[in-house]
């Protein structure tokens, strides 16, 4: 089974987006706004999630592994939307996993549901 550590840190922590490049960190509502200002236009890939979903738990670390890479450009915001309730209405989160793609705050791109690692890379690579 593929492990990582995920960070949490406050709102008010001051950690440039570099250090956060290549990182899985995980966020709620009071949070999740405040990373995203932090990452400037660094790409930011959002993986909205529950505990109970299957298919997320099988897209988790495909999503891990993609922004774990050398040199990585980005890195991995985890929201779970049981606990982020207002974050996931505020980008409508209807169907889990939704993964979404945002840059200088505002989301550029999202999918639906689990796609391989292949998939997964374009995507990112496409918004570098």
């Amino acid at each position: 089974m593929f492990r990582v550590a995920i960070r949490k840190f406050s709102s008010t922590a001051s950690t440039p987006s570099s250090k956060l490049l290549g990182t899985v960190v995980e966020r709620g509502d009071l949070d999740f706004k405040a990373t995203l200002i932090e990452a400037g236009n660094s790409p930011v890939l959002v993986d909205f999630y529950a505990d109970w979903c299957g298919p997320c738990r099988m897209l988790a670390p495909i999503l891990t592994k993609a922004v774990s890479q050398p040199n990585s450009q980005t890195f991995l915001v985890k929201v779970n939307v049981d606990e982020a309730v207002k974050t996931a209405g505020e980008y409508r989160i209807a169907s889990l996993p939704t993964v979404g793609l945002f840059k200088d705050g505002k989301l550029v791109d999202q999918f639906v549901g689990v796609r391989d690692e292949k998939f997964v890379k374009a995507f990112i690579e496409k918004h570098v």
